[in-house]
């Protein structure tokens, strides 16, 4: 009877009731918190994903930015290179006779590393005789010019050459050449170090 009573008691059912809702309030507050946490560790997850694109982002323009300087400063160095190289090649393979000391001197002047001492053995021992017996005078001119590889500090160029040579009373003549002439910086210049004919 008690029993009955209590279970047919409005009073008793709205208690229950409240309990129960109680319990679910409890409930949805848990979950609420559980929720609350899942959307921080979520917008704490966004951020961190957020960062690590911007410092790629920052790496990638980093790299593009030193490979543009690399590309820079090796097409300025292949442009001023071969500029060098129509200048001084003339030099290198031109001489009067009648200054022939001082053209050789600045001859050598133009070179580099270890063709300065083999350049200087040719002329000491090859062109100068020959040059004092036959007066001879030659005049070389560039028709042609271009680069065929190098990198910041060494370019490569091929050069085509019109020379003009003179000796005493036999005249003059007139030959066409290739050289490669390999270019080495030296502080702001630019020195012959090699030349061969191809």
């Amino acid at each position: 009877m008690t029993t009955l009573t209590n279970l047919t008691n409005p009073t008793n059912l709205t208690k229950e009731s409240a309990v129960g809702d109680g319990t679910t309030a409890d409930g949805a507050v848990q979950d609420g918190g559980q929720a609350g946490r899942t959307a921080t560790s979520a917008g704490r997850g966004a951020r961190l994903v957020a960062v690590g694109a911007v410092l790629l982002a920052a790496a990638a323009a980093l790299l593009l930015g030193v490979q543009a300087h690399r590309a820079a400063a090796e097409a300025d160095a292949r442009t001023d290179a071969l500029a060098a190289a129509r200048e001084s090649v003339p030099e290198l393979l031109g001489y009067d006779s009648a200054t022939l000391d001082e053209d050789l001197a600045d001859a050598l002047a133009q070179t580099t590393g270890t063709f300065t001492s083999d350049y200087g053995a040719i002329l000491d021992d090859v062109v100068k005789p020959q040059a004092k017996a036959r007066r001879i005078s030659t005049v070389a001119r560039v028709s042609a010019a271009g680069v065929v590889r190098g990198d910041a500090d060494r370019v490569v160029v091929l050069l085509f050459l019109t020379q003009t040579t003179t000796s005493g009373g036999d005249g003059e003549t007139v030959a066409g050449s290739r050289v490669e002439v390999t270019m080495e910086r030296a502080g702001d210049d630019w020195k012959i170090a090699g030349l061969r004919p191809v």
